[in-house]
């Protein structure tokens, strides 16, 4: 990068679906400004992922210490990030910034245009138009941009590695399955997941689950099912889950970060919804089916959380098995092309 390139930098403290639905909107910076090279102060795992991806240039870690003081007010980092800073012509930060202290801190690298908006302000049909609704002022923005990550082939290769080692090889579709969330009130029955995945079987579709760090209590619930031979991953990074998604032709989940992940891969996804508002919520692309059970009638989260019905997630097997048959298993796996 010349030493003179001027940066955009953006500020995304949300978690991986949160991050994953800006992917739009970081498209249409990279477009509108093409000369300009795109910073990403996120998390480490999805920014290490985006630049991998080439829908960034560079992410700085969200969870350093030196970093976190732009957020107190003290703007105490390192020489190559002030340089960074320096050469800034605009900031995009999804989040509130009530007293103003962030936006101060950033107005003493000289930056011209600091724009700090929460995501949850706007009323908006999607979660995506949000952050793209943030760009309009500064630029023509496409409302519905078409967005897909595209993983270099080390990474994909990487991702047949690990099938390989669990001697994951067979002919048949691998379909990808996530019962976990970054909520437990977003998640199916356990006895559902145990449906779905005997019926997977049942019409020679290979299921695979993958869990992560969070996803414990679904894990010991799955193998509540006793079901045989089941494949079980945990993959250590979202790039290496990005991999393994990247070999399945098919993926079933919950309203959750990998969903949105498998979605944006270009997998042929099912999501099953519950209490979220899929209008709003629902996983971007071609090939993405929502499920749900009933319509929620709970008023805020924490009725939610107190309801022990949960009528909204009594999403029917049937319906997932018929938006899977609809899938053309031809499909090739994901590739960088």
């Amino acid at each position: 990068m010349p030493a003179s390139q001027r940066t955009i930098l953006v500020i995304h403290p949300g978690g991986l679906g949160d991050v994953l639905l800006s992917v739009g909107a970081l498209a249409a910076m990279r477009t509108a400004l093409p000369q300009h090279q795109i910073i990403l102060l996120a998390g480490s795992d999805v920014g290490h992922l985006l630049g991998l991806c080439g829908v960034i240039d560079q992410s700085l870690p969200i969870e350093s210490s030196q970093l976190s003081a732009l957020f107190s007010g003290k703007a105490q980092i390192s020489d190559v990030q002030h340089d960074l800073f320096r050469r800034c012509d605009l900031v995009i930060g999804w989040m509130s910034d009530h007293d103003g202290s962030l936006r101060r801190t950033l107005q003493k690298f000289g930056i011209p245009r600091v724009i700090l908006q929460s995501p949850a302000d706007a009323e908006c049909h999607h979660q995506s138009e949000r952050f793209l609704q943030t760009l309009k002022g500064e630029f023509p923005v496409d409302m519905n941009p078409p967005v897909r990550l595209r993983l270099p082939d080390q990474v994909l290769q990487a991702g047949r590695d690990a099938l390989r080692a669990v001697e994951i090889e067979h002919p048949v579709p691998l379909i990808v399955c996530h019962p976990g969330s970054g909520s437990r009130h977003k998640c199916v029955r356990a006895d559902t997941w145990g449906a779905l995945l005997r019926g997977c079987r049942a019409r020679q579709l290979m299921p695979l689950v993958v869990l992560g760090p969070a996803d414990e209590q679904a894990g010991e619930a799955i193998q509540e099912q006793n079901i045989p031979e089941l494949p079980i991953l945990r993959p250590l990074s979202i790039t290496m889950l990005a991999a393994i998604l990247a070999q399945a032709q098919g993926y079933i989940g919950h309203d959750s970060g990998v969903t949105h992940l498998a979605a944006l891969l270009g997998v042929p996804t099912v999501a099953m919804f519950g209490p979220t508002d899929e209008q709003r919520w629902a996983p971007r692309g071609a090939q993405v089916t929502v499920v749900r059970g009933g319509r929620c009638t709970c008023v805020g989260w924490d009725a939610v959380r107190a309801c022990a019905e949960k009528s909204c997630l009594n999403v029917k097997p049937d319906e997932v098995f018929e938006a899977l048959d609809a899938i053309d298993f031809r499909y090739r796996r994901v590739t960088n092309s």
